[in-house]
């Protein structure tokens, strides 16, 4: 990955601002909005970390220190950076592997020595359809996602309090990694604050083309009022 510099200005709370930087020649080409939601979905959901969101120079984090450390949260924001696919080829990638998902929920409900908390994440994964994504206007996935957040969560708390052992050997059967099912939360977090900046972005542009018409029809008018005015003068 090109070379970025990183700063971590410490705040009240336990709270970051990450500031970035990129090399000139790499920072022409970087989108700062789409680069602030992909560290800020990475870093989010991180253990120890209660938040992450863009802030107007960075990313804000709230994090507990005893859990998580500042080097830690760097690489992350590290990583995020480097990712080399777009946000839809990712999205894409996975909705591919929610049957997967599905799978090792239904095993875990079927364990004996495991918590029964994903059995929600089990009935969830079943009802989705693993179809690509549509990233634009982005409602559609943004629906889907509201339901397949609440199910990974539940899968990423289960990899964490249970017996790693017998969390690896579950990953395993399922073809999947705890780094992927972290990487795959964080993309579909990222999948939503695009679709909701898309939504704000077209609203702004409806209010912006709707002050103009009524700026010109106040005009026209104005400009009708002022020559039947000067037709009645003598």
């Amino acid at each position: 990955m090109t070379d970025v510099r990183v700063w971590a200005e410490e705040r009240e709370g336990n709270e970051l601002l990450l500031t970035w930087e990129w090399p000139d020649e790499a920072g022409s080409t970087r989108n700062d909005g789409a680069d602030a939601r992909t560290v800020a979905a990475t870093i989010g959901v991180l253990t120890g970390v209660s938040s992450a969101s863009p802030d107007d120079d960075g990313v804000a984090v709230v994090y507990d220190p005893d859990v998580i450390s500042r080097p830690e949260i760097a690489a992350a924001l590290r990583s995020a950076l480097s990712l080399t696919d777009d946000l839809k080829t990712r999205s894409n990638d996975m909705l591919r592997r929610l049957p997967k998902y599905a799978s090792l929920a239904a095993a875990i409900a079927l364990d004996d020595r495991m918590s029964p908390v994903p059995e929600f994440a089990r009935q969830t994964a079943q009802r989705r359809s693993s179809g690509p994504a549509r990233m634009i206007p982005g409602f559609s996935l943004l629906t889907q996602l509201h339901t397949i957040i609440p199910m990974m969560r539940s899968l990423s708390t289960w990899s964490r309090t249970s017996s790693p052992e017998d969390v690896e050997a579950h990953f395993q059967r399922a073809g999947l990694s705890r780094d992927q099912l972290d990487r795959d939360l964080a993309t579909a977090h990222e999948a939503i604050a695009h679709a909701r900046a898309q939504a704000a972005a077209t609203t702004a542009r409806v209010a912006a083309r709707a002050t103009e018409a009524a700026d010109q029809a106040r005009t026209r008018t104005r400009d009708w009022l002022h020559k039947q005015q000067e037709k009645r003068e003598p």
